[in-house]
């Protein structure tokens, strides 16, 4: 297996910029500058993305900490620091829930002796162009997630630290490529790695301070009747058909008229869709919830994880990833709303009362 950790040298500037730093630039939320890397990385550049921040790093945004790395004196890693996920994507969303499991059995910290694990605690790039079985079986605890990593298909990886100009490491993005989907990167695609790392990191440094900063940008709601439920089990597969079976119970509750005949078929669409999503991609369900805003009903799912769903491009090979199009076709909007006080995010869209 040929490996190595990899210093490269700096790729010559040039004049244009690539979208995904345009995208970097122009964002000042964290929660969004974290979803730019994956939705653009995947699938144009990577089968996979994954961003490991340190996990101080993010309490300080929990916080509320509006003041540079420096002054909270935090700009190296400590050896054994948890490392939190603020992105994964993969060009099929049916098989992140493996990497989430994954993640949460065997959690990553600075140190490791691979992965952003190793990358953080050393600040060198680590680039394989062939990931063999020997290291698959070094990153898995289990036999069964052995068997899982080989079902991936890995081929290749680029694991790069996230360095802002000033010195800070937050911690490392991880990209990786599939035997049969393309060609293994190259040396060439780890200078690229590196650079889009170093806007990564300024991105996510300077939307951290603008973030807490920042005022609540929480969806314009005149609610007249809420009605809220706490799923007993968040993370079982049940609990998109309870919660969907709670909407139809409550909403007589919250009804000020007659609704149309197909309301009660859309919310059991869309419904589902938001609350499968927070089960299997968000870390389980928080809570739902259902508003009368007057001229429509808001369906709101609440989860533990604060990436933003991906409106990944149909294919008819894959049966997965369809959920948010559904939601978008029915719904007369949607949308997503993070504060980084809070743990995770709130999925919501609206339905019209009338036709």
């Amino acid at each position: 297996m040929n490996s190595f950790d990899a210093a490269s040298p700096v790729p010559p500037e040039t004049p244009e910029s690539w979208p995904v730093e345009e995208r970097l630039r122009a964002t000042s939320d964290w929660f969004a500058t974290a979803d730019v890397l994956g939705d653009e990385l995947v699938p144009a550049w990577a089968d996979w993305c994954a961003v490991h921040v340190r996990a101080s790093v993010v309490e300080a945004l929990r916080a509320g900490s509006a003041v540079s790395l420096a002054e909270l004196d935090l700009t190296r890693p400590v050896d054994g620091e948890p490392l939190e996920m603020v992105t994964l994507r993969h060009r099929d969303a049916g098989r992140e829930p493996v990497v989430r499991l994954w993640a949460a059995e065997v959690p990553v910290r600075a140190g490791d002796a691979y992965g952003a694990g190793r990358v953080t605690a050393t600040g060198i790039t680590r680039y394989l162009p062939h990931v063999g079985p020997a290291m698959l079986d070094a990153t898995a605890a289990t036999a069964q997630q052995r068997a899982q990593f080989k079902e991936l298909g890995i081929g290749s990886s680029i694991v790069v630290p996230l360095y802002t100009s000033t010195g800070a490491l937050l911690g490392a993005m991880t990209l990786l490529r599939e035997l049969d989907a393309r060609e293994a990167f190259t040396q060439r695609d780890v200078q690229t790695a590196e650079r889009l790392a170093r806007s990564a990191a300024e991105a996510l440094d300077a939307s951290r301070i603008a973030t807490v900063t920042a005022e609540p940008t929480a969806p314009d709601v005149d609610a007249q009747r809420t009605a809220t439920w706490r799923p007993p089990h968040p993370h079982d597969a049940s609990t998109s058909t309870d919660g969907r079976n709670w909407a139809r119970r409550t909403l007589p509750e919250l009804l000020t008229r007659p609704p149309r005949r197909e309301l009660y078929d859309d919310i059991d669409l869309v419904f589902t869709e938001l609350l499968s999503n927070a089960v299997r991609h968000g870390g389980g369900l928080r809570e739902a919830q259902l508003v009368n805003t007057g001229e429509h009903l808001r369906l709101v799912a609440a989860d533990n994880d604060p990436r933003g769903p991906a409106l990944r491009a149909r294919r008819p090979d894959q049966p997965n990833g369809r959920g948010m199009h559904l939601i978008q076709a029915i719904a007369d909007r949607w949308g997503i709303y993070r504060h980084h006080a809070e743990t995770g995010k709130r999925v919501w869209a609206d339905l019209r009362f009338t036709a």
